[in-house]
């Protein structure tokens, strides 16, 4: 069984896309106030996200934020417990972690 290799500038930056998006949601669930680290780096308010899907997609605003990602995607996944990573026809997924799930859902920190 052969190796896929790296075929394009896009496959070639993967991992440092996924490291800076780690880091990123590593800052979220390590704060001490998830509000207002997103508001601040945002600029925003929590209010404008009411539902599940608009609060998984704030997270993916601050995990992306100024980030080049080298013609890969981010978007929160389907089950809204992380984020999906996709290139062509390839996908990661980064995993939010029971913290940051717990804002999506709704949940008081």
């Amino acid at each position: 069984m052969s190796t896929p290799l790296p075929h394009s500038p896009a496959d070639l930056a993967l991992v440092p896309v996924l490291i800076a998006i780690e880091r990123r949601l590593a800052q979220l669930r390590a704060t001490d106030d998830l509000e207002l680290l997103l508001a601040l780096d945002l600029n925003d308010e929590d209010r404008f996200y009411r539902g599940p899907t608009e609060r998984a997609e704030r997270l993916e605003k601050f995990a992306t934020r100024e980030l080049d990602l080298h013609g890969w995607t981010v978007q929160p996944t389907q089950d809204l417990y992380g984020l999906a990573v996709r290139h062509g026809e390839h996908t990661l997924s980064l995993m939010f972690g029971k913290r940051l799930v717990g804002y999506v859902e709704g949940d008081a920190e």
